[in-house]
């Protein structure tokens, strides 16, 4: 049976559209609420559309959808709209490559629910929006159009700065190739990001004087060579099994953006250097390529194995939408009209106009400002005099799950 080129797409984003308007007013992490945050100052400020740590594709979407009236709906209504329509470049490269309809939408369908790519359509995070240059540079690809699947992955860039591993994993494709415009194309966003940032700002060394992490450290610290590694399941989930089992079939490429961006990541985070985390959401950027790799690897799936791992895939994706971390819930507890705080989730329920605590000394007495455990003893919370300081109000909530921490946060009014 022949499906529609458009039927993938429609019933991924009426998928996601549920999920969108299920979660309401909800994005699950403080970046999320950071890059709200930064768009909604763009409407007034242009230039910070083109700011490094916010990234020019999602701040320019989200400022859209802020400028006509959206709010945390219309944003994931957009990443539901990026999503949609990177799976269906996926179907489309498998195709040409070569793999059977079939076990491609099946493959499509497993990448559709792993659990943190749902959990970045749910949300305001950059990693959806570069997946979506990864899935169009490979079907770029397997078009032989080389250049341009080179060009592809440049303006991923401007997404995430994960880009520079498609670019390690795509020179030797293109020197193999012999496509000498493809290699000249790898730096073609950056210049014109940094060219813009410059007319701009008046910044002659706009990138990297806003580079938003120190070269030499990581204020999260370094991990284990393996953690990426092993955070591979937990970001694509079921996904994983058919990809792996698809490795020797499918295009080589695919394999090696794949292997570059999980050993890129394994060396900032050992090395402990440029702000990496070890964080399993940044796998979200090769979902498109794992989900190629399984339209090749499905045929190794038969039986029962098939249902099983989509049950599995569901199980997970619906708990990805059902939960709640407790931080999120500590951050409605304290989350007043007009408070002070460090912390962006927090600001965001507040209404969205964020004050940050080092501006303590032109408030007037009685402001409420506050504090909270996620974001650690120091902060500029800590430049608060003590004898400034009067508790109001504190609140604790335990951890429901292993991977949870104690949550602590407290209100004080200033004297």
């Amino acid at each position: 049976m022949r499906y529609p080129s458009l039927l993938l797409p429609a019933a991924a984003f009426a998928a996601y559209a549920v999920l969108a308007f299920a979660t309401g007013n909800y994005l699950n992490e403080a970046d999320s609420d950071a890059r709200l945050l930064g768009a909604l100052f763009a409407l007034d400020h242009t230039a910070w559309l083109l700011d490094p740590w916010h990234k020019p594709v999602l701040t320019t979407l989200i400022a859209g959808v802020l400028l006509f009236g959206g709010g945390a709906v219309g944003v994931k209504l957009v990443q539901a709209a990026l999503a949609a329509a990177t799976l269906a470049l996926v179907r489309a490269a498998a195709l040409r490559f070569g793999a059977r309809e079939r076990e491609t939408l099946l493959a499509v369908a497993l990448a559709g629910l792993a659990p943190f790519w749902v959990r970045g359509v749910a949300s305001a995070l950059t990693e959806t929006s570069c997946a979506l240059f990864l899935a169009l540079a490979l079907w770029l690809w397997s078009r032989e159009r080389f250049a341009l699947s080179a060009l592809a992955t440049s303006f991923a860039f401007l997404a995430r700065f994960d880009a520079v591993f498609f670019w390690a994993a795509w020179t030797p494709f293109l020197v193999r190739k012999r496509s000498w415009a493809g290699l000249a194309a790898l730096p073609a966003a950056p210049v014109l990001w940094h060219l813009a940032g410059w007319a701009a700002t008046g910044n002659a060394r706009f990138l990297l004087a806003n580079q938003p992490h120190p070269w030499g450290h990581s204020h999260y610290g370094s991990g284990p060579w393996w953690t990426f590694v092993a955070l591979l399941p937990v970001a694509a989930g079921a996904l994983v099994v058919p990809a792996a089992a698809g490795v020797k079939r499918a295009p080589r490429i695919a394999a090696v953006v794949c292997a570059a961006v999980v050993a890129g990541h394994s060396v900032l985070w050992t090395a402990g250097i440029l702000g990496s985390y070890g964080m399993p959401r940044y796998l979200v950027t090769i979902v498109p390529a794992l989900a190629l790799l399984g339209a090749f690897g499905f045929e190794a799936v038969r039986g029962a194995a098939r249902p099983a791992l989509f049950a599995v895939a569901a199980a997970a994706a619906l708990f990805v939408a059902w939960y709640r971390p407790v931080t999120f819930h500590g951050a409605q507890a304290i989350a007043y009209r007009g408070i002070v705080t460090d912390h962006p989730t927090v600001a965001r329920l507040a209404g969205g106009d964020w004050r940050r605590p080092d501006q303590w000394r032109t408030l007037p007495p009685g402001t409420h400002v506050a504090w909270e455990s996620s974001l650690g003893p120091t902060g500029t919370f800590s430049s608060i005099p003590a004898d400034r300081l009067e508790l109001e109000f504190s609140a604790v909530l335990p951890p429901e799950f292993p991977w949870e921490k104690r949550w602590e946060g407290r209100i004080y009014r200033l004297k």
